[in-house]
């Protein structure tokens, strides 16, 4: 079974990432060739990451090695803004420090929904103040 599914929205300008099983840090360093890959040469670096499916819970969420794998994704990836949503609570406190680590946490957005997550993405910076 697939533990990742990774497309670009052309009519959007959003990378997707859906996430279906547990992600590891091995899981993470494959991704980021594809990440970049995907996003060089856009004119906008908009990721969305679906975590609906996922099953990310307990002493799995952050690892020291996920910790590790996330700051250097969050580099490489340089992304412009990302927005997540269906993440349980758990996962959204994990992410929120490991965010906050990484200084990323001006671009980056939970949602509860895929729409509401779009529709963020997609608004222009100068409509957020």
């Amino acid at each position: 079974m697939e533990k990742y599914k990774l497309s670009y929205n052309d009519e959007d300008d959003i990378l997707c990432l859906k996430i279906f099983g547990v992600i590891t840090g091995e899981d993470l360093r494959e991704m980021m060739p594809m990440l970049q890959k995907i996003l060089d040469g856009k004119p906008r670096r908009y990721v969305l990451i679906d975590m609906s499916h996922s099953v990310q819970a307990g002493p799995n969420v952050m690892t020291k090695e996920m910790r590790e794998a996330y700051k250097e994704m969050t580099v490489l990836m340089d992304s412009d803004k990302s927005a997540i949503f269906g993440a349980s609570p758990v996962v959204r406190m994990a992410a929120k420090i490991a965010l906050a680590v990484t200084k990323r946490w001006e671009n980056t957005r939970f949602f509860k929904t895929e729409e509401e997550a779009v529709a963020w993405l997609k608004k222009e910076d100068s409509d957020e103040a």
